[in-house]
């Protein structure tokens, strides 16, 4: 049992990963002022930083490590967004303020709780 759930949480951390990895390539993350912990072998949960003020600017999970919170706000964040960000069941907070996006918002977001 023990070893199912370790499979199971390495393929729940592998879907995150894949999410939050189209998001950074399709988004030009590259490009991002705060992108220093994107993409690292770390844990998703911790592609994050804070600011002067301590604000967390990136990815905030919850104790499953599901994202829960994506703020890249005013962060040069550029184009469309990816549908599989529809995917993320368990987001509550989504800022992109102050960035260039393009394209319509896709159905999927529409359907997040």
């Amino acid at each position: 049992l023990q070893e199912l759930e370790q499979e199971m949480d390495f393929f729940h951390n592998l879907v995150y990963r894949y999410i939050l990895g189209n998001l950074y390539f399709e988004m030009n993350g590259n490009s991002w002022n705060r992108n220093d912990k994107w993409l690292t072998p770390a844990n998703h949960c911790t592609w994050k930083i804070k600011d002067a003020e301590d604000f967390e600017f990136g990815v905030s999970c919850n104790t499953d490590d599901e994202v829960t919170k994506l703020d890249l706000y005013n962060n040069n964040v550029d184009g469309t967004l990816p549908k599989e960000l529809g995917d993320l069941r368990k987001l509550t907070y989504l800022d992109l303020g102050y960035n260039s996006l393009r394209g319509s918002i896709v159905s999927e977001i529409g359907q997040l709780t």
